[in-house]
């Protein structure tokens, strides 16, 4: 597909979400010279505090197609957020301050070792740390070890998609991107917007994340609630962010972030004190030390919202019926988005990949419909 001029009225490609999936496709579409228009109904202007996330992962013993693809992506998303945020300084959305994934349990202290022994990590990628190591790096005083990502950070999610729509060759439009908005025709897709304009493209992005399935019935994709928590305080710590049977995230703005639920059975909308209670409950499961410190607090904040995901854990990226569908991340946005992003970006404009071929063959839709 050919790059558009940015005075072209008319969009390159339309996308339907302006999630982090839909806002990072995006920028990458615009980096690639080509034009985009997002359709929102809730663009992040302003940033919501409370909205917030972690680069982690969580590797398997051996390494399987699955943790090569998630090495991948890890390393992309921290190079991309860097360099993201060199471009826009004035929007605070990526701290780098390292990811420590904790050996909180002896079932997880085991599966750590078996990992560390049956492969070779570059240092600057993964790291075994002992508990002092780890209570230096955390501040907090722990007595377990734990695996360091010098790669990782935490994130405020709005402002990463702030930054991500701020670039010449993107349009966002707040208006509901659903079917009854977008239509078909025999080469293109028009969309009719509120105010009587009508928008017209060669291609359309679904990137709508647990609505996904009214544009593409036949994926076998699935809800989870999440629900994360934040609450005031004084201390500074811990200076990176955590895993472990949960995440937490270090204070920003005086609000130190814990989480998330996985709400299975639930279609709640709106924040439930019984997640807040749950996420505390769980944090002292596994991070007792940070707990005690937060015992009493008051005054917590919370973000709710509903993850997609898919059978077999694996995203889903690629063309589906003569449109693109990027969904499925679950809980791994963060670190799926800007690798799955510039496939998307590769396949709309037909340059090569940076996916390995039966990577992008196991992240692709047809999977279901040839199962």
């Amino acid at each position: 597909m050919a790059s558009h001029d940015a005075s072209d009225p008319q969009p390159g490609v339309i996308i339907a979400g302006g999630g982090v999936a839909g806002s990072l496709a995006a920028r990458r579409l615009a980096e690639s010279g080509i034009k985009a228009t997002v359709l929102d109904p809730a663009p992040p202007s302003p940033p919501d505090p409370e909205r917030r996330g972690a680069l982690y992962m969580k590797p398997a013993v051996d390494y399987n197609p699955e943790t090569r693809f998630a090495h991948q992506a890890f390393q992309v998303a921290s190079e991309f957020y860097t360099h993201l945020q060199t471009q826009h300084p004035e929007i605070d959305f990526w701290s780098p301050t390292g990811t420590l994934s904790l050996a909180w349990n002896q079932r997880e202290q085991q599966r750590q070792q078996k990992l560390l022994a049956r492969n070779q990590w570059d240092p600057d990628f993964l790291e075994p740390v002992d508990s002092d190591r780890a209570s230096l790096l955390s501040g907090l005083e722990l007595e377990i070890p734990g695996l360091w990502f010098p790669g990782g950070g935490h994130i405020r999610v709005d402002a990463l998609r702030q930054a991500a729509l701020g670039h010449p060759m993107i349009r966002t439009i707040t208006a509901a991107a659903d079917g009854n908005r977008i239509q078909a025709s025999a080469d293109s897709w028009q969309v009719a917007l509120p105010e009587g304009e009508t928008l017209e493209a060669s291609t359309l992005i679904v990137a709508t994340g647990a609505q996904t399935t009214e544009w593409a019935p036949d994926l076998p994709l699935g809800r989870i609630r999440g629900q994360l928590t934040t609450l005031p305080t004084l201390l500074s710590t811990p200076h990176v962010a955590l895993a472990g049977a949960g995440y937490a995230l270090p204070p920003f703005s005086g609000r130190l972030c814990v989480g998330a639920t996985f709400d299975r059975d639930s279609d709640l909308e709106t924040p439930d004190p019984l997640s807040d209670q749950a996420n505390l409950e769980n944090l002292g499961h596994w991070l007792p030390t940070l707990a005690n410190q937060l015992e009493g607090n008051r005054g917590s904040g919370h973000w709710v919202g509903f993850r997609s995901t898919t059978p077999d854990h694996m995203p889903v990226a690629g063309q589906l019926n003569g449109r693109f569908v990027l969904a499925g991340l679950g809980g791994k946005g963060l670190m799926y988005a800007p690798l799955l992003a510039a496939h998307l970006a590769a396949l709309v404009s037909g340059t090569p990949s940076p996916l390995p071929a039966d990577t992008a063959q196991r992240v692709s839709p047809q999977r279901f419909a040839r199962s």
